[in-house]
């Protein structure tokens, strides 16, 4: 019985540490406005790669029925596209190349209050 709470237990704490050490965008780079993506992946990607942050924003995130129910959860929203709701606006994007030097991922990252 000791024997399966400690294997347990070494479970638990290999995945709290597998967690930890996680990066917050794999195989990519948050940034949080367009000067700090050209500086980061050349201005000929961003120029591409930008404009999807707008799209990805107005399609992500919760579904809040009034902008005042957004609003207090988060610190800024913005009207979402697909659905007549009301999405937190991220405060930074997980953007990363794809294999053939395109725009691969495009993520919204979220900042609360």
């Amino acid at each position: 019985m000791r024997l399966v709470v400690f294997a347990f237990i070494l479970a638990v704490a290999v995945f709290m540490g597998w967690k930890a050490f996680e990066t917050e965008c794999p195989g990519g780079q948050v940034v949080s406005i367009e000067e700090e993506c050209r500086a980061r992946f050349g201005a000929p990607f961003c120029a591409k790669a930008w404009p999807e942050t707008d799209r990805v924003a107005r399609v992500s995130g919760g579904a809040y029925k009034t902008q005042s129910a957004c609003l207090a959860e988060w610190p800024v929203c913005i009207e979402r596209s697909d659905v007549s709701a009301w999405a937190p606006r991220s405060a930074r994007f997980c953007i990363a190349r794809g294999a053939d030097g395109g725009v691969g991922r495009v993520e919204p990252v979220y900042a609360r209050r």
